[in-house]
């Protein structure tokens, strides 16, 4: 599988005046094409600053992030960011909180009919011309996640989208996330501190080190195909990753 985003010898400070606080030392790590890559550590380690390197709203202090061969310099339309709320407009229906992106980059394609087609495929279509305040949380989260696809971007950033939901509404939509990025065959660099809902969703998990962060472990994990994240905490090696995850941030 060809590399999609690599970090090459990343380094980030923060400075203020108090001076220099190193965030990310020599971070080396790559997201393979279609790959669904989860990053999980301590509390404070970095994941959010390791998304905005990503994303090319930070740049490293040294060292180069890449999308395929050609370093991140600022924000690029091949990169798509999921927060960590929906941030839809409450006076815009959902069809136009869709077609925001469009709208602010300024795209001459008429892409009314696909964000309609994608709304009516992952279950929206008698929302397309309702009110955000009208959707479930979990309704929200699959708008927020089809204007972020309606750009087509190379690799999807996810920065905690869970975070805001109930514990129940949280398992659902990280059914229906992972469905929508699976059918559309997206890249996705996920961060969490959710080490149950990583495992769940993930091919591999990076586990950061403390600040200043770098790779501690990576976990390559196997389970039958095709199976759904609900499906997957079912499965009896679950609980053996979760451990061995959990004492990697532990130590």
């Amino acid at each position: 599988m060809s590399k999609i985003l690599t970090f090459q010898d990343v380094n980030y400070s923060y400075f203020s005046k108090n001076g220099e606080t190193k965030a990310v030392q020599n971070l080396n790590f790559s997201v393979e094409n279609g790959e669904f890559l989860g990053i999980v550590g301590p509390s404070g380690c970095g994941k959010t600053t390791i998304l905005s390197l990503s994303a090319g709203l930070l740049l490293s202090s040294s060292g180069t992030v890449f999308v395929e061969d050609t370093p991140i310099k600022s924000p690029s339309k091949d990169i798509g960011y999921m927060l960590q709320h929906d941030e839809l407009f409450e006076w815009r229906k959902v069809i136009d909180n869709v077609l925001l992106g469009p709208e602010i980059t300024k795209n001459k394609k008429n892409l009314k009919p696909k964000a309609i087609e994608l709304l009516t495929k992952y279950g929206l279509k008698d929302f397309v011309y309702k009110y955000p305040s009208e959707l479930s949380g979990g309704m929200r989260q699959r708008v927020a996640l089809i204007r972020t696809l309606l750009l087509n971007p190379k690799i999807l950033l996810l920065d905690e989208p869970f975070s805001a939901l109930d514990f129940q509404t949280r398992l659902a939509v990280c059914n229906d996330v992972k469905q929508i990025i699976s059918e559309e065959k997206m890249t996705a660099l996920f961060v969490t501190h959710d080490i149950s809902e990583a495992i769940s969703m993930c091919d591999r998990i990076i586990v950061l080190s403390p600040r200043p962060t770098t790779v501690k472990k990576i976990f390559k994990l196997d389970f039958p195909n095709n199976l759904t994240p609900l499906e997957r905490r079912e499965q009896p090696i679950f609980s053996e990753y979760f451990n061995k995850i959990w004492q990697e941030i532990q130590t």
